[in-house]
């Protein structure tokens, strides 16, 4: 069902009475061509019932005017539902299964296989699908105030095999608890010695700075579980696949060991506060001059005014119709607060052996400074699921480049130096004069964590630089793309955590950029943690 192609209209029963077998068949026939009106960007609409009655010829035409009557309409739970994305319709039905009430609800059919299975079973096998999606469906459950209550819903071994999943998606082996705190004992005894080689391997710890809400939303969930629960591993993926992607396909166990003591420390901070105790003093220099502060990237839009702008897009999540059918129109994106956790869901955790030498929390280990940028008001949802315009939208060609095997090798081998792909956007970028003031590059600042796009200028220099710029003059030197005019692409951007479309006129396609197979659609990129697509219309 939620496979379906980008402006799909799928019917779930289509009854023609007709005095003859041929005039129902050409009613099919007409349908199965007819132009279906537009449901709007990304946007999921079920219909339950459409019933018309008339002449065989006018029948169609009748549907089509009745379709785009209900797709005008508000929700009405007895006719019409939508859903703003894909991901805001998983999210639903994952708090719906969490209650016990997908069954209940007709817009669910299609998903009536799993409400048989236990509830851990049903969600961990419709998340299974959607593994890319992940992020954005989280990002949801935490506006709903449910992400904590449906993770604490599945099972350790649940958890465990779509954390083995998400892992394999990204190319690498999860690493085992016993590998992790292995691991952060060994960085540990390093900090303690406060050696040049152990200072030299710690750097790549202080660029790790989370956006606005991202560890706002996870925290409640990490504090009530012990570390070697596979809920906190996945969380934890999640949160690696966001701050560091490329470290994280690399060093996988030491990235999770990091970010387990980041947690461990938070934890102890918030009962040290509680019992009356000093708070552990956080070392990361960064976050002492520069406190963190949610600031909404430059021109960004909601998405809900960025539909309005323009006429006509396809979108990450695909538009539905059910006639029985679903389509997708924009909807109003919720706006409520985070909770710190659901309190009928919340259990108290205990922990392990295992789970309490993952848990040393020394002050001097430098990645317990991310805890000092984790308190911060959630990121609304006008910050996480957004849009703008850009000039320089060619900058978003870069990635094929990037994702050849060759840099892709580069990437890996210096991902200490920058761990996250977006760095080595910015950085490949500035080699074709990137034009700062964009509001691209305010948006890599932010996925960066980053407050503004002037501290982008601390970001380590391109490593490899030589070698990369050998590559670029050798693939495209020739066919003269290798230009700072490659950038120049002026369209509209909508990013979600999971998803980066970038949209533009049929015009902007030109000849040699598509002969250099720079403007194909990247796809999934697991070292920047996003599916990327190019849209001209």
């Amino acid at each position: 069902m939620t496979k379906l192609a980008a402006d799909t209209v799928a019917i779930h029963r289509l009854t023609v009475r007709a005095g003859q077998q041929r005039a129902a068949e050409s009613v099919r026939d007409s349908l199965q061509s007819a132009d279906w009106p537009q449901a709007g960007q990304d946007n999921w609409v079920f219909i339950r019932r459409l019933q018309v009655s008339g002449a065989a010829r006018q029948l169609p035409l009748h549907l089509l005017e009745q379709t785009r009557q209900y797709l005008t309409q508000s929700n009405n739970p007895e006719q019409v539902m939508r859903f703003a994305s894909l991901a805001e319709l998983l999210a639903a039905l994952l708090t719906d299964l969490l209650r016990g009430r997908a069954g209940l609800h007709w817009y669910w059919r299609r998903w009536a296989h799993w409400f048989e299975l236990p509830v851990s079973r049903a969600i961990s096998g419709i998340v299974s699908e959607h593994l890319t999606l992940l992020p954005a469906v989280c990002a949801r459950l935490a506006q709903r105030e449910k992400l904590a209550a449906v993770c604490l819903s599945l099972t350790d071994s649940d958890a465990r095999q779509l954390a083995v999943e998400l892992a394999g998606m990204s190319g690498f082996r999860l690493p085992s608890v016993l590998e992790i705190a292995e691991v952060l004992g060994s960085e540990i005894d390093n900090a303690d010695r406060q050696t040049p080689l152990a200072a030299s391997q710690q750097t790549w710890a202080e660029q790790l700075t989370p956006r606005p809400g991202l560890l706002a939303y996870w925290r409640p969930l990490l504090q009530e579980l012990d570390v070697a629960d596979g809920r906190y591993q996945l969380a934890l993926l999640l949160i690696g696949q966001d701050l560091a992607p490329l470290l994280l396909q690399q060093q996988p166990a030491r990235l999770q060991a990091v970010l387990s003591a980041c947690f461990a420390a938070m934890l102890n901070a918030k009962k040290a506060q509680t019992s009356g105790e000093p708070k552990p003093k956080p070392v990361c220099a960064k976050e002492q001059i520069h406190p963190r502060q949610v600031k909404p990237p430059l021109q960004a839009q909601p998405l809900n005014q960025v539909h309005q702008a323009r006429a006509q897009t396809d979108g990450e999540a695909n538009p539905k119709l059910d006639a029985d059918t679903e389509r997708q129109i924009p909807a109003p994106l919720p706006q409520k607060p985070l909770a710190e956790h659901d309190g009928n869901y919340i259990r108290q955790s205990r922990q392990t052996p295992m789970a309490e030498s993952l848990s040393l929390a020394d002050s001097s280990f430098p990645a317990k400074a991310l805890a000092q940028g984790s308190s911060p008001e959630p990121a609304s949802a006008d910050l996480e699921f957004a849009g703008f315009h850009t000039r320089q939208g060619g900058l978003l060609y870069l990635l094929n480049i990037l994702n050849r095997p060759e840099m892709r090798c580069l990437m890996l081998e210096h991902a200490e130096t920058l761990p996250s792909g977006w760095g080595w956007l910015y950085r490949l970028g500035q080699e074709l004069q990137l034009q700062e003031d964009d509001a691209l590059v305010d948006f890599i600042a932010r996925q960066l964590g980053l407050d503004d796009s002037g501290e982008l200028g601390r970001l380590p220099p391109l490593p490899a630089r030589e070698q990369v710029l050998d590559l670029a003059l050798r693939w495209y030197g020739k066919t003269g793309v290798w230009q700072p005019e490659l950038l120049a692409l002026t369209g509209q951007i909508h990013y979600s955590p999971s998803h980066i479309d970038l949209y533009a006129p049929m015009s902007a396609i030109r000849l040699p950029v598509r002969l250099a197979g720079l403007d194909i659609n990247p796809g999934w990129l697991p070292w920047l943690g996003r599916v990327v697509g190019f849209h001209y219309d």
